[in-house]
């Protein structure tokens, strides 16, 4: 059985979506459902009910999913402590981390770490907490970052590596008061928010709301580069993770504002106690590490 069909098997399986699944992988949909309609072949069963809200598991595709996550951990495994011949760190290296760390602090330890061992293929999955800490206790993930303010579960060890500084910003244009801000005066205008779930942007809502602002001024957007958008021109105030919006506020698209802000979240290393990490992923939770404590590095 080939791992490849696997794969895209529990990918479907997490996300309940066959499009989802063939921009995670890399795939046209056609492929994603190649791949699973084989794998139902050779096996026998129907592994999913295809519902208008998404692709379900049968209870077949449920039995599967256990061992498929095994084979798949074994297969990661396999490649990764296999010393390469010039026993430099290896193998594939699965990471699920929010959109704003994805997009805007991984990218430099990934520069790094594409110099200082090549032969590690990493793979990043965004996801919000949920998501992360499903993975990692499922094995389809060897870690995970997590932003949140303070957290802590029985299962999996978390590792602070430090805080992520927010930023108040809005347009130039915007009109606030002069000078240090407070909710009550930020409450009336539009305050551009990100996804429920998103602990800093739904400490922000709980802030408005007692200072009484209405419902209909809290929008709700997907993603952080809609949000910047929408403030540059004009349209509210948003409290962002300050690297997010370095770029924009070194040019002047956006201004940072003095006032209130929630608990700046921390930022956590998620991984499994029951895993036994490969020479490639520690190398790349040394370089996590790294980019919010520079000392803590460590060469291969």
């Amino acid at each position: 059985m080939e791992t490849d069909l696997l794969r895209t098997f529990t990918t479907v399986a997490r996300t309940g979506s066959f499009t989802a699944t063939g921009r995670e992988l890399g795939y046209v949909q056609s492929t994603v459902t190649g791949h699973v309609r084989a794998l139902e072949r050779h096996l026998g069963v129907r592994l999913f009910d295809r519902l208008p809200s998404g692709a379900v598991l049968t209870d077949a595709g449920t039995r599967l999913l256990s061992y498929a996550n095994q084979l798949l951990d074994l297969e990661g495994r396999l490649a990764s402590e296999v010393p390469a011949r010039d026993g430099r760190p290896s193998g594939r290296v699965r990471l699920v981390a929010p959109e704003s760390v994805c997009a805007y602090r991984l990218p430099a330890a990934l520069g790094k770490l594409r110099l200082l061992a090549p032969q590690i293929r990493l793979s990043l999955i965004p996801g919000g907490t949920a998501q992360a800490l499903q993975a990692v206790r499922a094995g389809a993930a060897e870690a995970a970052l997590l932003l949140e303010p303070d957290m802590a579960v029985a299962d999996l060890q978390l590792e602070p590596l430090g805080a992520e500084e927010l930023t108040v910003v809005a347009g130039p244009d915007l009109d606030l008061p002069a000078g240090t801000v407070t909710w009550a005066q930020l409450a009336e205008h539009d305050v551009l928010l990100l996804e429920e779930g998103c602990s800093y942007s739904d400490q922000v809502a709980r802030s408005l709301f007692v200072v009484g602002q209405p419902d209909f001024r809290r929008v709700r957007f997907g993603s952080i580069e809609a949000v910047k958008r929408c403030v540059a021109a004009g349209l509210g105030w948003a409290v962002l993770p300050t690297a997010t919006a370095t770029a924009e506020l070194q040019a002047g698209a956006l201004i940072a504002v003095p006032g209130p802000l929630p608990p700046a979240p921390t930022v956590y290393l998620a991984t499994h106690p029951d895993r036994t990490l490969s020479a490639g992923t520690t190398l790349v939770l040394d370089q996590l590490r790294a980019l919010w404590n520079p000392g803590s590095q460590q060469e291969p």
